[in-house]
């Protein structure tokens, strides 16, 4: 049904992280990463805003400990403030079409890139 198309990897990181953080992220964090999702209410602890995370850490993106916290498989369980965010590491890895740790790597670094670029100014 069309679903492997849209896993296709694009040439692009910024647009291919752009399609997953609508897809995996958008839910909870917002269209525009500031935490207001349309789940965010449901959830037991509040969804963190995400274009702040350069401000907070003196005015550099954290990229790696943005990439381990999207992976999530090299933290502990309560890493991600709470156990419903999904520990995105292994649902890449369980995917049908994740067929190496190379692609799940891709998935999340492109989300990494993304997210470095909705930082507020």
């Amino acid at each position: 049904m069309g679903g492997a198309q849209a896993e296709k990897p694009s040439q692009d990181p910024l647009t291919e992280g752009k399609s997953r953080y609508m897809k995996d992220c958008a839910a909870c964090h917002g269209a525009t990463g500031v935490g207001d999702g349309p789940v965010a209410g449901a959830l037991h602890k509040a969804p963190s805003g995400l274009t702040h995370l350069a401000a907070r850490n003196d005015g550099e993106f954290p990229t790696d400990y943005v990439r381990r916290v999207v992976d999530g498989r090299d933290l502990q369980q309560l890493a991600h403030g709470s156990v419903e965010m999904p520990v995105w590491g292994n649902q890449y890895r369980s995917s049908l079409l994740a067929l190496s740790e190379q692609h799940v790597q891709r998935k999340i670094n492109a989300l990494v890139v993304y997210l470095q670029s909705i930082q507020a100014k």
